[in-house]
């Protein structure tokens, strides 16, 4: 289902010019049992060419191209995602992986898709659907980020991450066409205002009580380690003579958050705070929701990272 470039990794490996180089490859969940069996397949290759490779499959996360492991490896091939502009990559061969498919389903596809493009809708993807629906255009998303125009939304692709992300930011309906089942949902105007007084919620039970000490948690995935937006909060808290407590972490967990503070801001992905915050028995709040606390402004801005924030 999806094109992997076999190739070309075996290329830039057998270009390291090392009898015994060491390769992690890393996959998103989607693609893991994917990428394990291709794995066996350039071990196979190389050794064909004298190669005996150290190759191991990266077993933690992978959220993104923000996500790329510290590890001492000759290289690491990184599937499922392009390089993040912000970022620089020292060893990392990105492959796209992109979606691949028989010419009648390619057809039905984008049969579909450009009924609602002769609509006004404007496209918006990941990476994987690029080359499919390059004749459309569409916006493609890269990590968190992703900018529209207009108020009619399709996106293709599956899951629900990156639709919400965008219906909850620019307060737009979005239609969901999943190109494997071929089946359509929506993300309605209902679903975002429901998000938005649960975050309010969450965020007034923050002001039900003076705030004296603050947990700012930093996360040392390189595309989320966002330094500048803790600095910025530091001297806010300093300026407010709030007591705070910074932390570094790399995964963040409920079973981690025990400390005596009254919420802790998660400056790392936004997703972690949206997605999972009624798995914290603390409040957890992204820097925007945290400045609304700080200034009791409850027009709710959708938190989102960007250059300017490292």
């Amino acid at each position: 289902m999806y094109n992997l470039e076999r190739e070309k990794v075996i290329e830039k490996i057998v270009k390291l010019n090392k009898k015994k180089p060491l390769i992690l490859f890393q996959a998103p969940e989607g693609l893991k049992l994917e990428v394990q069996r291709e794995i066996e397949k350039i071990d196979k290759e190389l050794k064909k060419r004298g190669i005996e490779g150290d190759l191991f499959l990266w077993l933690n996360s992978c959220y993104g191209a923000c996500d790329i492991p510290k590890v001492d490896a000759d290289l690491i091939i990184h599937y499922g995602h392009k390089p993040l502009s912000y970022l620089s990559y020292k060893k990392v061969l990105f492959i796209p992986a992109y979606f691949s498919c028989s010419e009648e389903e390619e057809a039905k596809i984008k049969e579909d898709v450009k009924k609602f493009v002769e609509k006004g809708y404007e496209v918006v993807t990941t990476v994987q659907y690029e080359k499919l629906l390059k004749e459309f255009n569409p916006k493609v998303i890269l990590g968190c980020r992703g900018k529209v125009e207009g108020d009619k939304i399709l996106y293709v692709g599956t899951g629900r991450f990156h639709p919400l992300m965008i219906a909850y930011k620019y307060g737009v309906e979005v239609l969901i066409y999943n190109p494997y089942s071929k089946r359509l949902e929506k993300i309605s105007k209902e679903e975002i205002e429901k998000f938005i007084k649960r975050r309010l919620a969450k965020i007034s039970k923050a002001l039900l009580k003076p705030i004296k000490k603050v947990g700012l948690i930093l996360s040392v995935k390189p595309g989320q380690c966002r330094i500048n937006v803790l600095k910025a909060l530091e001297e806010e808290l300093k300026k407010r003579n709030i007591e705070y407590i910074k932390f570094l972490a790399d995964e963040i967990k409920p079973e981690l958050l025990f400390y005596d503070v009254d919420l802790y801001v998660i400056i790392a992905c936004p997703r972690i705070v949206l997605d999972d915050f009624e798995l914290y028995d603390k409040i957890i709040v992204t820097p925007e929701e945290f400045k609304m606390i700080l200034n009791k402004d409850f027009s709710y801005k959708f938190d989102e990272i960007k250059e300017e924030d490292f």
